[in-house]
């Protein structure tokens, strides 16, 4: 257990920063002024942006990743939009991964996304098409639309990856 800590002692650290993120900020949910304000407004846009770390179990590394999420919301609880990824790969080489999005807001502090992604080829890889799911927690920011957490996810494909880091958000 010690080799596999000392190992991967970078993703066992956040990992443990998203879980005492969500028991310290996991509370029921209830409805305030502000939730009633908002659900008197119209749903619109939202942009986040990620730093993650993203590990390949199977390859034996873990690389960071900067994640970007367009989302257009049709509802308080349903959104569809794009997400592009830039993988910081080893020697110096960047992977590109864009995904076909669908998020679902089931509370107004999580949500969860899913959909299609695409590694784009390189000179290291080829076309590859993976499932992609992710949580993200948000903590709201004041009542400007801003908000941030922790994010987990997985991309299931020809090879099986799990990430974890934190986003900020920015709804308008």
């Amino acid at each position: 257990m010690k080799e596999i800590y000392k190992k991967y002692r970078f993703f066992f650290a956040i990992m443990l920063c998203c879980s005492v993120t969500c028991v310290a900020y996991g509370q029921e949910v209830t409805p305030d002024s502000s939730e009633k304000n908002h659900s008197k407004n119209r749903p619109g846009f939202e942009l986040v942006v990620s730093g993650v770390v993203i590990h390949n179990p199977e390859a034996g590394h873990t690389d960071p990743l900067t994640e970007l999420h367009f989302t257009y919301w049709t509802s308080h609880t349903w959104a569809f939009g794009v997400g592009y990824s830039l993988i910081y790969e080893e020697e110096g080489r960047v992977g590109h991964e864009v995904a076909a999005l669908v998020s679902h807001k089931p509370w107004p502090i999580l949500t969860l996304n899913a959909g299609p992604s695409f590694a784009l080829a390189n000179s290291e890889s080829d076309f590859e098409v993976s499932a992609y799911l992710e949580g993200e927690l948000n903590i709201r920011i004041g009542k400007n639309g801003f908000h941030t957490g922790p994010v987990v996810g997985t991309l299931i494909g020809g090879e099986f990856r799990y990430f974890g880091g934190f986003h900020l958000g920015l709804e308008f």
